[in-house]
């Protein structure tokens, strides 16, 4: 940038040898000398006569041209890697981040930071670039109208400053709208999260136009706040284009009438400053972008910020803790972050290896939070979990989830095909047998084999071309393909028919013995073949086993 804003500057001072040649007095000894060094500079290359002076002009133009080609590229590429490095260290300061400060959060707000607002920063580092390009250039176009009369260049100096406090109170303005957009966006985005993820009950409910109006009604808001920043934006313009206009009269008429300076160096002032009051309305212009996407900048750090804080520890690196015996809890209780109650306390139990275990309890008791707790995503506010006596804590606790496999009620699969939902667990490249075995022990084999491309069908966003009970039981085949030391079933089948409810139970009936298995559920039927039933008790300070 700093070189664009001197190359700018050289184009300017090889007018004035350029006028020399042709005959023009500039009247200035400044400017006197300046062609005479350019004079002597080209006497040496043998050039002393117009078309040769011309000659050097375009080629030196073509070179300065050239130059700001390759700066320009190497710019947007140093535009791109920051941007690049920014949401790489963002999502993995996400990933990373404790699971109790993830759900607290938006999900909206995440996607939002990641791709819009991180975009947003990047194109802001570009603008703080072209800021100094176009600072440097200013101060070169006035460091040059210095050298030819720095009276008439202080005069436009305060000029502009005056132009700049004017336009103080348009700066502020400009900020406002900055946090507007912001908060504008993330709405939308909130809405588009949730209805996106929600088309199939929008529409069982004839609900479509009510929804559309929602978006309607918030973009017409953003609308409304996108003119307003354009029209202060326009404001902004106005008067600079006025005063441009203010400013020739006033420095052609000044320069005559009271400092007699020659026409010649008039005619240079006149140039200079023809480029350098639009350059003065660049820099506000790209000031006011700046100010704009403050609140973005900041949106952005505050999240960088706050994952940074919820950062787990970097345990990854050591070997997850040896499973040959049993899983205990000691005295382990649980509080949600700003509640003054328990969600349990004082909780003792064991469960050994290649037991199946049930966890009941009535709606709240905390049989989720206490798988949670069990698979390390949770921290227990009180109380210790052990394996084989090793203590899960900061130093193993992602060594462990590696070692377990968690399915949900809520299925996640990705728009892919089957074989890539099925391996994306594991580094070790499976042979077809292999893939086709884990399906059959989570009895899925049938209804894939059934499908057009088998293991290569696309199932669509979320598996939404599979039904709840194919898509549990593809859920179970991946658990058994990350070959898992605990496979933890939370409400599994609970919204599934009692056919698949009996698919699913006939898969587990399959790895019983083999797996130490957590299941979750209210059915009766659900943990039926179960070795044990824990149940977390209404006093949630007693947990029975039956």
């Amino acid at each position: 940038m700093l070189m664009q804003g001197l190359t700018a500057g050289i184009g300017l001072l090889l007018i004035i040898p350029l006028l020399d040649v042709v005959g023009f007095e500039t009247g200035s000894a400044a400017s006197s000398s300046i062609a005479g060094i350019a004079g002597q500079i080209l006497s040496a290359f043998g050039v002393d006569n117009l078309e040769g002076v011309l000659i050097c002009y375009i080629a030196i133009v073509c070179f300065l041209a050239t130059l700001r080609y390759k700066l320009a590229v190497m710019g947007v590429s140093i535009q791109q890697a920051y941007i690049g490095f920014l949401r790489d260290r963002l999502y993995r300061s996400l990933l990373h981040s404790r699971w109790q400060y993830i759900i607290q959060n938006k999900m909206s707000d995440f996607t939002h930071s990641l791709s819009g607002q991180v975009q947003t920063i990047g194109h802001s580092s570009h603008l703080m670039l072209s800021f100094l390009s176009q600072s440097v250039l200013t101060l070169v176009m006035v460091s040059l109208a210095m050298l030819l009369s720095w009276k008439i260049t202080l005069l436009a100096v305060l000029f502009a400053a005056v132009l700049l406090v004017l336009l103080l109170p348009l700066n502020r303005i400009i900020y406002g709208s900055g946090q507007y957009q912001l908060m504008s966006y993330k709405q939308i985005f909130q809405m588009l999260t949730e209805q996106l993820g929600s088309l199939k009950m929008i529409k069982s409910y004839a609900s479509e136009s009510y929804y559309a109006d929602q978006m309607q009604t918030a973009s017409a808001m953003l609308e409304a706040q996108q003119t307003q920043l354009a029209r202060t934006s326009a404001k902004t313009q106005w008067v600079y284009m006025v005063a441009a206009g203010v400013g020739f009269s006033l420095f052609f008429y000044t320069a005559q009438m009271f400092f007699a300076i020659p026409l010649a160096t008039i005619f240079l002032l006149l140039v200079i400053f023809a480029r350098l009051l639009p350059q003065i309305a660049g820099l506000q212009k790209t000031y006011q972008q700046l100010l704009h996407k403050v609140p973005a900048f900041k949106d952005v750090s505050d999240m960088l910020e706050q994952c940074e804080s919820e950062r787990e520890s970097p345990g990854e690196l050591s070997a997850p803790p040896t499973f040959e015996r049993a899983i205990k809890l000691h005295g382990v209780a649980y509080r949600y972050p700003n509640k003054s109650a328990f969600v349990f306390q004082n909780l003792f139990l064991e469960i050994k290896k290649n037991e199946t275990v049930a966890l009941v309890g009535h709606s709240g008791a905390g049989k989720s939070t206490l798988a949670d707790i069990i698979a390390g995503l949770f921290e227990a506010t009180s109380g210790h979990v052990y394996c084989d006596n090793v203590e899960i804590d900061q130093s193993n606790i992602l060594a462990w989830r590696k070692s377990i496999a968690y399915v949900t009620q809520e299925v996640y699969l990705f728009h892919d095909t089957i074989r890539a939902n099925l391996t994306w667990v594991t580094k070790k490249q499976l042979t077809d047998d292999e893939l086709w075995q884990a399906l059959r022990l989570a009895a899925a084999d049938e209804f894939i084999a059934l499908l057009p491309d088998g293991l290569d069908t696309i199932i669509g966003d979320r598996g939404i071309r599979l039904s709840g009970g194919e898509r549990q039981r593809l859920a179970i085949a991946r658990a058994i393909i990350a070959k898992p030391q605990l496979l933890i079933l939370d409400e599994a089948t609970s919204a599934l028919d009692h056919q698949n409810e009996q698919k699913i139970q006939k898969a587990l009936a399959q790895l019983q013995g083999k797996l130490t298995i957590i299941i979750i559920a209210h059915r009766t039927t659900t943990i039926s073949h179960v070795d044990k039933v824990i149940d977390i008790g209404k006093k949630h300070s007693l947990i029975h086993t039956i």
